[in-house]
């Protein structure tokens, strides 16, 4: 890198050079979104003649069609809906807007959150003929979820109720209230008809009762609300070389200054000067909050991607564990077992969710415990464990640090998009102690290798009567073992557990880490446990140790199972007394390459049992 060669000033055109408001429009579908923005950006003289043309044709040729000034895809068109965030520039003399026109559909609630989290401001709108939807509740929570902290409530539509005040008190009450609960600030509630244009740029002689200014006059004279202070906060995105030597650090400052000659401390407690200072490409001595920076430090610190410098008394911790809320965003239900990819601020790391607590019920707007397994769109808040501790804040204190997504590290798909709510644990808060004892000692001393052989299958596949003959040959042998059954262990470990599949999950990871417990003490554990998902299955191997982890597929065909129904299960499950039974009204997926398939519709239990001595005769022998 070498010295940036000073420039020029630029002046902006006279348009760019306004203040910028970024707002968004966000409700139920057909409430007019599209149309109240087609609205503004025709009224500010934002269109294209050709467009126009077009919008006209689109309305028959005898009037303009607004909506389609905005939804400009295709699929958009002919499916009559938003379906993308369309993103709309106009000016007025007293400002410069950014619209974003988010979705109404519930399946495009992942585009409503992108939309939500990049605005100042949002504009909600409701029909006067239909009232407040689902969506337009779901809408509402998403943008309290996000940040964003005051909105514009629009009761569209006036014109199909006879602009009548009877018709928008009612819903203008119940929309406060919605915001009251969400902590949400209504800046103004206004009556308006985006297709006739009554209260959107002028306001109209048909609501003589409404005395509030019209809604292009909202949006140019409110303020947005200013960050409060909290000392200097720079989470690093990328450390560079100098040509010759040097590193050099980017990034964008959450909050606070930076100023030559600052002192700054990395996440690790590392202090070093800020010596040179480089604002948009040009050096400076001081930069502000918003600004990407590039800042040369002394003495050098190394520095990657995900690190946060802070300074004048800032504080980041590094977290373990975060308590956040999210809206889940994936067809498939989120399990603890499964393991995310987490990234917040510039900062990634693996996550997985330690305890679903519930999700939010959006008419009641009360936390509700997830019975069914949480699905898409739902908002949820759980605890996240975090593979590697990473600087993050609550969403309340930092928007930068305190927002994330998780992906799917198999597909690469988005699959929640959320906030931390409060950081759990920190990064060496619970170090590990160490013992003088090693499993390895143990081991020694019971005489044998210890070793976990989880059975797995439907019910009914013959799993216990398999686990309780084992368990006695080994006891015959002169082995020390344990069997963990599954059934037992919701008796007792497990008992505050459910039947979803979150549930399910954290049933198999309790497991797999009592397991690993009881092989670290030097014991031969057998687990009877349908463990219906392949993830936790895994996950289990790891936690206990692939060298030490035998997976044996207990297999039997369904209608074998139901026939031969040892605790009634079955039966329960047909007649709609359980209904998320595993084979019946869950699903169960059997190992893709297990350690042992025993077919048990085909051999005996004590065939099986003789099978996993052969697997375990090698680890005995040793022993």
């Amino acid at each position: 890198m070498t010295n940036p060669i000073p420039r020029e000033t630029i002046e902006l055109p006279e348009p760019l050079a306004r203040p910028r408001l970024r707002f968004m429009t966000c409700g139920s579908v057909d409430d007019g979104k599209s149309t109240l923005i087609g609205r503004l950006l025709f009224e500010s003289g934002a269109i294209y003649e050709d467009h126009l043309v077009e919008a006209m044709r689109a309305g028959g040729g005898s009037e303009l069609d607004l909506s389609f000034l905005v939804d400009g895809l295709k699929a958009e068109r002919e499916q009559g809906i938003t379906i993308d965030v369309a993103y709309r520039y106009f000016a007025t003399r007293r400002r410069a807007f950014l619209i974003a026109d988010a979705p109404g559909h519930e399946q495009y609630t992942r585009n409503q959150a992108a939309a939500a989290s990049q605005t100042q401001l949002a504009v909600v709108l409701a029909s006067a003929p239909d009232g407040v939807q689902p969506q337009t509740r779901r809408h509402m929570a998403i943008v309290s979820l996000f940040g964003v902290r005051d909105i514009v409530l629009a009761i569209n539509k006036m014109d199909q109720v006879g602009y009548a005040r009877e018709a928008f008190d009612p819903l203008a009450t119940e929309l406060k209230a919605l915001a009251r609960s969400l902590g949400l600030r209504v800046v103004a509630t206004i009556p308006i008809s985006a297709r006739e244009g009554d209260n959107v740029v002028r306001s109209s002689p048909a609501t003589a009762w409404y005395e509030g200014p019209p809604l292009l006059e909202v949006l140019e004279t409110f303020e947005p609300h200013a960050e409060s202070g909290q000392g200097t906060i720079l989470p690093v995105a990328l450390t560079g070389r100098f040509e010759g030597g040097g590193r050099v650090s980017f990034g964008e400052i959450a909050s606070g200054e930076i100023a030559v000659g600052q002192e700054l401390m990395s996440e690790t407690g590392l202090k070093a000067s800020v010596t040179r200072l480089w604002a948009a490409g040009e050096e400076v001595s001081r930069a502000a909050a918003g600004e990407a920076v590039a800042v040369e430090l002394a003495p050098e610190l190394d520095l990657g991607r995900g690190a946060v410098l802070t300074g004048d008394g800032a504080e980041v911790p590094v977290a373990a564990q975060l308590r956040a809320r999210f809206v889940w965003l994936a067809p498939e239900p989120p399990q603890p077992s499964v393991a995310y990819d987490l990234q917040l601020g510039t900062g990634q790391t693996g996550a997985t969710l330690a305890r679903i607590e519930g999700r939010l019920d959006l008419d009641s707007l009360a936390l509700v415990p997830p019975d069914a397994g949480a699905t898409a769109n739902d908002i949820i808040v759980a605890r996240l464990n975090l593979t590697r501790p990473i600087p993050a804040l609550p969403f309340g204190a930092s928007r930068k640090l305190g927002a994330f997504i998780l992906v799917n590290r198999m597909s690469r798909r988005t699959v929640a998009a959320g906030v931390v709510l409060s950081i759990e644990r920190r990064g060496g808060d619970t170090p590990w102690q160490a013992l003088e004892v090693t499993p390895a000692d143990r081991a020694r001393l019971m005489g044998q290798t210890p070793v976990v052989v989880w059975l797995t299958g439907l019910s009914g596949a013959g799993k216990s009567t398999i686990a309780d003959l084992l368990d006695r040959r080994l006891y015959a042998l002169g082995r020390h073992a344990t069997v963990l059954d599954g059934d037992n262990l919701r008796h007792g470990l497990n008992v505050d557990l459910g039947f979803s599949d979150a549930d399910r999950s954290e049933n198999v990871r309790r497991v797999g880490e009592v397991a690993a417990l009881m092989a670290d003490a030097g014991l031969i554990v057998i687990v009877s446990l349908i463990s219906p998902f392949r993830e936790g299955r895994e996950r289990a191997r790891q936690t206990i140790g692939p060298d030490r982890f035998i997976e044996v597929f207990v297999d039997a065909p369904l209608e074998v199972c139901r026939q031969r129904d040892p605790k009634g299960m079955y039966a329960r499950a047909m007649a709609g007394n359980l209904p998320r039974f595993t084979g019946i009204g869950a699903a169960y997926e059997p190992p893709e390459t297990p350690d042992l398939h025993l077919q048990t519709d085909r051999i005996s239990a004590e065939e099986a049992v003789e099978r996993i001595l052969a697997v375990l005769q090698a680890r005995l022998a040793g022993s």
